[in-house]
């Protein structure tokens, strides 16, 4: 038991009660304060307390005095200040929540793919941690409620402070490919086993990605990817357009999944119709990714499971349950 957890949460709620009571001290005071100086009524103190405390510049809502001006500067100040510190308490609060979290996935680069990428993990419940050089883009993470280090992704003292020993997996998202390089080899000096995802923009940095650490699958080409989509919808548009809107359906009784064959899997030698798979009518194994390798897409009933495959499932979410409840390595994602 660690004795010291309930005094940190109690410093934590101390720290946001703190800015929580410095921006009401600063309404209250701004209020007051026009109130007297300007004799104006509660109204129009208030209001005028936020638009001066935001910086939106709306204008004054009545000519103010030499005074009241005064007022309003050392007021924009304390709302500056306010908000700064607020913000501070956010990221501390946030870089703290890091320290305790394990089997995470670490997202190296907070670009419009991470941004995406680590809103799609968040909605998904997985837990998320970010690494971000830029200052504009810790903020951004802040301001969506993500755990974010400030630093250099490349950095073995960063990755340690974003937990990668405790972590699961490392997405590494950086435009250029030697950093996600570099990435993949110290995360995985690190905490040897770690899921390594990178990113690669040429051809030639796969085989580098794949040797320090990242397997062939988990090398991602957004180039690539995106010819192999406008290919496919060029030459088989109709099977591109019916997949495209699978993926796309969105309805309380429409679930997909995904499911591991482990060595002690009832399915392993099982053809897919003699499977607990086969006896559910209403569930489709839409693909099976063989060795991390080959893809087999809409495979017949006599296909023979084997150990270690990854079989990709769509169909009625009630009996997707039902199929969980009897298999352990089965992983249902509802949409």
């Amino acid at each position: 038991m660690n004795v010291f957890r309930p005094w940190q949460r109690a410093r934590w709620r101390f720290g946001f009660g703190a800015a929580a009571a410095a921006a009401a001290a600063v309404v209250v005071s701004g209020t007051l304060g026009f109130m007297w100086i300007e004799s104006w009524d509660p109204g129009d103190a208030f209001y005028m307390t936020i638009i001066t405390v935001s910086t939106v510049g709306y204008g004054e809502v009545q000519p103010l005095s030499p005074a009241g001006r005064l007022f309003a500067v050392f007021l924009i100040g304390g709302g500056v200040a306010t908000l700064g510190y607020s913000f501070g308490a956010l990221a501390q609060r946030l870089e703290r929540r890091i320290r305790h979290m394990k089997d995470h996935i670490i997202v190296c680069g907070f670009g419009r793919m991470g941004r995406r990428v680590t809103a799609g993990l968040v909605r998904h419940g997985s837990k998320v941690c970010v690494i971000e050089d830029s200052s504009e883009g810790v903020d951004e993470a802040v301001r969506q409620g993500v755990g974010v280090i400030h630093g250099d992704c490349t950095a073995e003292e960063t990755l340690e402070r974003a937990g990668v020993r405790r972590a699961s997996t490392i997405v590494a998202l950086l435009p250029n490919d030697g950093d996600n390089l570099s990435i993949t080899m110290t995360a995985s000096a690190l905490r040897p086993g770690i899921r390594v995802i990178a990113r690669s923009e040429e051809d030639r940095s796969r085989a580098n990605l794949e040797r320090a650490g990242a397997a062939a699958h988990d090398v991602i080409s957004p180039h690539l990817t995106a010819s192999r989509v406008v290919l496919r919808n060029l030459c088989s548009s109709d099977s591109h357009h019916l997949l495209h809107g699978i993926s796309e359906m969105s309805h309380p009784g429409f679930a997909s999944g995904e499911l591991i064959v482990t060595s002690g899997s009832e399915l392993a030698g099982r053809s897919i119709a003699d499977s607990a798979l086969g006896r559910e009518a209403n569930v489709l194994v839409l693909a099976i990714r063989r060795d991390g390798q080959e893809l087999l897409v809409a495979p017949r009933g006599d296909r023979r499971i084997e150990r270690g495959d990854k079989l990709m499932l769509i169909g009625d979410s009630g009996d997707l349950r039902k199929l969980g409840a009897s298999i352990e390595e089965f992983r249902m994602e509802a949409h």
